[in-house]
């Protein structure tokens, strides 16, 4: 499966993923998304068949709604929880976290979403 991050998430975490093999874009890292919608992330994200991971539960998953009423199929969401401490100690747990949903979801997430649960910072 493709993902790419939200802005919020630090692209670290998607330099550990790809290091692990996995095809994942972060907007941070990306000159051509920086400061985009919400909207736009997911409509750039579904024209290269990325699911989108991020922890703005409110916004995408009203959008993700949106798509699917009118009929079309999003890439999928890989949600964290709006409350999520963001801190560098916490990138190990949230890369691995993400790493497990995508090595569960090989052929991606089509029009569906997964939750993170909360994790225990070290």
């Amino acid at each position: 499966m493709r993902a790419i991050l939200d802005e919020h998430l630090s692209p670290q975490i998607a330099a550990l993923l790809r290091k692990a093999g996995s095809d994942v874009d972060a907007v941070a890292d990306r000159e051509d998304l920086v400061g985009l919608s919400d909207r736009a992330i997911l409509q750039v994200a579904c024209s290269e068949g990325r699911a989108v991971v991020t922890n703005n539960v409110k916004d995408f998953r009203p959008l993700a709604a949106e798509w699917l009423a009118q009929g079309r199929v999003h890439a999928g969401l890989i949600l964290l929880p709006s409350t999520r401490t963001r801190t560098r100690n916490a990138i190990a747990a949230v890369t691995a976290a993400i790493e497990r949903v995508l090595r569960d979801h090989p052929d991606g997430l089509s029009g569906s979403e997964r939750w993170i649960a909360p994790l225990h910072e070290p």
